[in-house]
């Protein structure tokens, strides 16, 4: 579990302007950057797409 600190919503608006996404989505990739996370699993965001170190993957592909 991943409980967001303040440096945690300035990384979020960081990733935000960077990848332009929205700032929630950012929060959740950030989210995933901080718990290590590998992949990260959206309908939402383009699957393949990498943050950081993690990569969208879309539960709907082939």
């Amino acid at each position: 579990m991943h409980t967001p600190e303040p440096k945690d919503v300035l990384a979020a608006i960081k990733l935000q302007t960077r990848y332009q996404t929205s700032f929630w989505d950012a929060m959740i990739i950030q989210s995933a950057i901080q718990l290590k996370c590998v992949t990260l699993w959206s309908e939402d965001l383009n699957a393949g797409q990498l943050f950081q170190s993690v990569s969208v993957e879309s539960p709907f592909a082939d």
